[in-house]
């Protein structure tokens, strides 16, 4: 559904009916991404409980307006759009950049539960990554595949297309491979760069430059101490394979945090658990959710 705002037109992904009985669970989705993310989850015994609802943030998916280039007004743009819905009291989900959305929207509204999934804090990005995101996307989602998946989902995942014109399957004959940045030579894996498609095309938006831009506000975004302090009913998601947020009991925003009570790690999965390994990840939401 599209949502008429000040200056934006917002999409919202509702994946049924919104039921005025369950809690309504908000999903925000990594730099780069959209509500389509939302379709590798598995949510089947989580939906019977919850309003399943992804936004799409400026230049993301379906949306359109004036970009943001921080995570603040992308939280601004979240209250407002909650507002214009009259939803209250929501479940807060973010993935990676998505996490600190929802991580710094947890201090600015009333909500039940925020879940901040494979974020640190601060989440600092390389310049490699950065250069890659500005100049060539297909190599930034390379890096990011090869620093953040771990392994293949044992079930191939199927994903709508949507992007840049010229988006569509991969195609191999000899190595080539047709992709959604256009057709390369792939000599090491193709069969690679086949499985890792539902995945990477999930990167692929109408905005080339988003992924650069949802980045750079990783390393430029930070809490206040007030609003650290103010910190309640956040649950961490770490995987234990993820070399792009890596878990650090540390961290100043664990301070006095639990392992399995307010900290949950996933075995085996790296940065995108939703395409890794989706049954261990809708076991744990589960489990968060039910506590």
């Amino acid at each position: 559904m599209f949502i008429q705002l000040k200056n934006h037109k917002a999409h919202v992904f509702i994946k049924n009916e919104i039921d005025s009985s369950k809690k309504n669970l908000i999903f925000i989705p990594g730099a780069g991404m959209d509500h389509r993310t939302i379709s590798m989850f598995n949510l089947d015994t989580i939906e019977i409980d919850h309003n399943i609802i992804a936004f799409d943030l400026p230049g993301h998916g379906y949306t359109s307006g004036p970009l943001f280039k921080d995570v603040e007004s992308h939280t601004n743009f979240c209250i407002e759009l909650l507002k214009e819905m009259n939803i209250e009291d929501p479940i807060l989900m973010g993935h990676s950049w998505g996490g600190l959305i929802a991580l710094d929207l947890s201090t600015k509204i009333k909500n039940k539960m925020t879940i901040c999934m494979n974020i640190t804090y601060p989440f600092l990005v390389g310049d490699l990554l950065l250069d890659y995101a500005k100049g060539n996307l297909d190599q930034a989602v390379e890096f990011l595949t090869k620093y953040g998946v771990y392994k293949f989902p044992e079930v191939e995942i199927k994903s709508m297309g949507f992007g840049v014109k010229g988006s569509g399957f991969y195609g191999r004959s000899k190595g080539q491979i047709k992709s959604p940045y256009g057709t390369k030579e792939v000599e090491s894996d193709p069969e690679r760069e086949i499985k890792l498609y539902p995945l990477k095309r999930l990167f692929n938006q109408t905005q080339k430059e988003i992924s650069s831009i949802d980045l750079k506000s990783c390393n430029t975004f930070r809490l206040t101490d007030e609003q650290i302090n103010a910190l309640d009913n956040v649950k961490y998601l770490f995987s234990d394979k993820d070399k792009l947020a890596r878990y650090n009991e540390d961290n100043v925003i664990l301070n006095n945090l639990e392992v399995d009570k307010d900290i949950f790690i996933m075995h085996e999965t790296g940065h995108f658990p939703f395409f890794e390994d989706s049954k261990q990840l809708e076991k744990v939401l589960r489990k968060i959710l039910n506590d």
